[in-house]
């Protein structure tokens, strides 16, 4: 590669305008204006922020939104951010993803010009320029469900820093050889780097988390090329709404009100470091040791969350707990475990999901035809190790409830 201008752009993707926040049984009435607007608020983040550092383009990798799906207010709410970076002499190069092909776009709604959109056919070569000024190349193609055909994918010829974009899933041994330095890849609600070196490539997730197995921070990413082609990464946190598990481990508890200002204590650091966004808070307590009855009784854990919500829950931006339990560390005896019975196979396999991460807990093969692409596929994914954490925990005690006998 040969040496060229710096640049810099914003990478992001899987925005589902049309999906509201989920994951709730009921969603407290202050919240539920929120719960419709996080993904557009999350959105104008993105565009703040390529305005903000003054990007070269903005890289989106697909599921902007199913239009099909999408009310008018939310099409214009699009537009209006694309005009927006339109005046501000920003590019946009859109790739389609599942929810997305362009050719799903009514032809009737014109975008604006500075818009480039990349469908699922053969490869397409974009050069970026800055006036006259060649900057870099884009190799990209839309999401076709299959492994695409790597030897179309290459360097620029005249030694260009180049950029591949594609939308699914794919392996790092195709990237790693492929040539191209930067691979900007679309498709996965979390953000993810693969190791893949001497490439970069980077899923930038979705900017804002829509339930609750979406938890932390979300965000879009920041690129930045110099002139020898050397590459710097910035995470820049969108999320309006953020969930947020939270684990408390005490040596030991036996008053109710010892545990609430334990809880309010961590309450009052997590509002000095949240910004001005809304936290939705999962909170899991484990007392290695001695716990009193009452802290095991769901109406104990029903009275602290009331509690907790009515002081640090009800104000705008504010922190709302969703879910509290309260669980000894010995809750389920190691006598159980090598019991020779239905129970304890299925305790032990629940240990060795916990003990082996990379054993897969695939769960949408059981959902029913038509569900695969909903807020209910998204609900059972396990995308990280704490949900797959909680997932066995709560597996573990339904079990327990379910096969032990009595």
């Amino acid at each position: 590669m040969t040496p060229g201008s710096p640049f810099r752009f914003i990478q992001t993707g899987d925005i589902h305008l049309d999906q509201p926040l989920g994951g709730l049984a009921e969603v407290p009435q202050h919240l539920r204006e929120i719960f419709l607007s996080a993904p557009r608020q999350a959105m104008q983040q993105v565009v703040e922020n390529a305005l903000l550092h003054e990007v070269d383009f903005v890289l989106i990798t697909g599921n902007v939104l199913d239009v099909r799906q999408s009310s008018p207010v939310i099409v214009g709410f699009l537009l209006d951010q694309l005009e927006t970076l339109s005046d501000a002499g920003i590019k946009v190069y859109w790739l389609g993803g599942e929810t997305d092909p362009p050719a799903r776009w009514p032809a009737s709604i014109h975008l604006p010009s500075n818009v480039h959109t990349i469908g699922p056919g053969k490869p397409v070569e974009i050069l970026h320029q800055r006036g006259d000024v060649a900057i870099c190349t884009i190799m990209a193609q839309g999401f076709t469900g299959r492994e695409p055909g790597w030897s179309q994918f290459r360097p620029d010829a005249a030694g260009l820093f180049t950029i591949g974009a594609l939308n699914g899933d794919f392996e790092s041994d195709s990237i790693a050889r492929s040539g191209i330095p930067y691979w900007a890849l679309g498709g996965k609600e979390l953000r993810d780097k693969l190791n893949c070196s001497p490439a970069i490539a980077v899923y930038a997730g979705s900017p804002q988390g829509r339930t609750i197995t979406h938890n932390g921070q979300r965000s879009c990413t920041l690129v930045e090329v110099d002139e020898e082609g050397d590459v710097s990464m910035e995470a820049i946190p969108t999320d309006v709404c953020r969930w947020q598990s939270e684990i408390i481990e005490l040596e030991n508890c036996k008053k109710v009100s010892d545990l609430t200002q334990i809880i309010k204590n961590r309450l009052n650091t997590l509002n000095t470091t949240k910004g001005n966004r809304q936290l939705m808070i999962d909170w899991r307590v484990i007392v290695a040791n001695e716990a009193t009855r009452d802290l095991l009784k769901e109406e104990t854990w029903q009275s602290i969350t009331d509690e907790l919500n009515k002081q640090f829950g009800e104000e705008p931006h504010g922190s709302w707990t969703y879910e509290l339990t309260v669980e000894t560390a010995s809750v389920i005896p190691e006598g159980w475990y090598q019991e020779q019975s239905i129970c304890g196979d299925y305790l032990r396999l629940t240990r060795e999901l916990a003990a082996d991460p990379s054993l897969p807990i695939e769960l949408t093969q059981f959902l029913s035809e038509g569900h695969e692409e909903s807020q209910l596929a998204d609900a059972v994914s396990i995308e990280s190790r704490e949900n797959r954490r909680r997932v066995l925990q709560d597996a573990r005690r339904l079990g327990v409830r379910l096969l032990r006998a009595e």
